[in-house]
């Protein structure tokens, strides 16, 4: 809102410039060609007059030329500017859009899984095994409902100055914990741990956030992966800064998408044949920013792609 009023106060005053300063080079070089042609048509003109005349006419030739330069500049630099800021915020309103489309759908897809379920529960009488079986529907349905309500009370979350709650907690428990708990929750998954390097050590940072940007990473990964794949999660506690990798065998991102897939509300070209908000990655990027670590992306042996984390050293 701010860089949008200020582009079109910007644009006002550019247009009141260039209005008065056309009227004033008008004014003066009629002036000027006036003056220089009485000089030379008058009768009997003197040497003095005609030099006066023609030094006047190079001095005005001379301030028109620096300040048509001068306005050139400026109103370059302003319609420039004033277009990076149109296209900023086209791009923002259009991605969210597009988030608001992909909420919409994220969230009706499983409130519809979980009305069908009841409807057909309270219509049939159904035995144990097809009565259980609508209600994993239904539960797997509210467990989807409840994650794209969490990122999105998330990432209005991490906008807060005291969005982390910091403590030390053992990175090797905690990542058996987490990936034990995607497992638990997407038994048709298949995720591989590995440690490397001894168990115990400690880091200071927000546990639960750290939970939410490892499950992020994990559902992205899954997402992508081939349904004979695993995914494979590598902790790495022998450098000098642990670094965890998140290793799936999909297509891949490519280097130039690398650094937009963190962005909010971005999703790649491929992603319309993909459920998603665009929010996850967004949120993995902001929690591993607070934290002080780092993030990138790198291709897969083989194909694919590995998310890797650098926590800082203790």
């Amino acid at each position: 809102m701010k860089g949008g009023r200020r582009a079109r106060a910007l644009f006002l005053v550019l247009a009141t410039y260039v209005f008065l300063q056309l009227a004033w080079w008008v004014n003066l070089l009629i002036s000027s060609a006036a003056k220089l042609f009485e000089a030379r048509t008058a009768f009997n003109p003197s040497p003095d007059v005609l030099a006066a005349a023609l030094q006047n006419w190079e001095k005005t030739v001379l301030m028109v030329a620096a300040e048509g330069v001068i306005f050139s500049l400026l109103f370059m630099f302003g319609l420039s500017w004033i277009w990076r800021v149109m296209r900023a915020d086209n791009y923002i309103l259009a991605r969210e859009r597009n988030f608001l489309l992909a909420v919409t759908h994220e969230l009706k897809t499983p409130i519809a899984s979980i009305r069908l379920a009841i409807d057909t529960l309270k219509r049939l009488d159904l035995d144990g095994a097809d009565r259980d079986e609508m209600l994993d529907v239904a539960r797997s349905g509210t467990l989807r409902l409840e994650r794209r309500v969490e990122d999105i009370l998330q990432a209005t979350r991490l906008n807060l100055p005291d969005a982390l709650v910091r403590s030390p907690f053992d990175i090797t428990e905690f990542v058996e914990d987490t990936a034990s708990t995607f497992l638990h929750l997407n038994p048709e998954s298949s995720v591989s741990v590995k440690m490397i390097g001894d168990s115990g050590l400690l880091l200071q940072g927000d546990e639960e956030m750290w939970r939410l940007c490892l499950i992020n990473l994990l559902e992205n990964a899954i997402k992508y992966s081939p349904s004979h794949t695993s995914v494979e999660v590598v902790l790495d506690t022998t450098t000098k800064k642990p670094r965890l990798s998140i290793i799936d065998h999909g297509p891949g991102i490519s280097p130039d998408e690398r650094k937009k897939v963190f962005e909010a509300f971005y999703r790649l070209p491929r992603d319309k044949d993909f459920e998603g908000t665009g929010l996850g990655l967004h949120l993995v990027f902001r929690i591993v920013k607070m934290h002080g670590a780092e993030i990138h992306i790198t291709s897969t042996a083989g194909g694919g792609a590995t998310f890797v984390i650098d926590w800082p050293a203790n």
